[in-house]
């Protein structure tokens, strides 16, 4: 038995060494074939073809459209070139496209992080500031004078 596995891992059809079609991750009925020369039927006697898959691992519907394509590592990419699912065999990618139809996942991405978000910009502030401590404008700069004189003389008036 060979998995076919949607976008997500899970397993949406499975084909044994007879071609034989069941969708799902359990055993059911058979709703298709595919042969060795990449031939796919939507029937169980192989009568009706939908598609088939080409030496190269692109995946044809019974009207000539590209549906897909199967690269060498078994992952299958649809016409806008987003992954659908991965399969063992190139036929499998021609089985997933054409008969068990991936789904649209239903779970959105995480919304991306704005670059400018509030408690970021606050912490490369913080960050900032201790790395590169700012010179206080008001302030002059201390000579040896303010540094030891003013000590002597608060000392010899006691």
């Amino acid at each position: 038995m060979r998995d076919v596995k949607g976008s997500n891992g899970s397993i949406v059809a499975r084909v044994d060494s007879s071609g034989n079609i069941t969708l799902g991750p359990e055993g059911g009925p058979i709703v298709g074939r595919a042969t060795n020369a990449g031939e796919i039927y939507d029937d169980e006697s192989g009568v009706n073809q939908v598609g088939r898959v080409d030496g190269e691992g692109t995946v044809f519907s019974m009207q000539h459209e590209k549906l897909g394509k199967v690269d060498t590592w078994g992952r299958v990419y649809d016409r806008s070139g987003s992954v659908v699912g991965h399969v063992e065999k190139t036929v499998d990618g021609g089985v997933l496209l054409l008969i068990a139809e991936p789904v649209a996942q239903t779970s959105s991405a995480p919304p991306a992080l704005e670059e400018t978000s509030a408690l970021m910009n606050e912490a490369m502030e913080l960050a900032d500031a201790q790395r590169f401590p700012q010179v206080r404008k008001d302030s002059k700069p201390l000579t040896d004078r303010d540094l030891f004189m003013e000590h002597l003389r608060r000392d010899s008036s006691k």
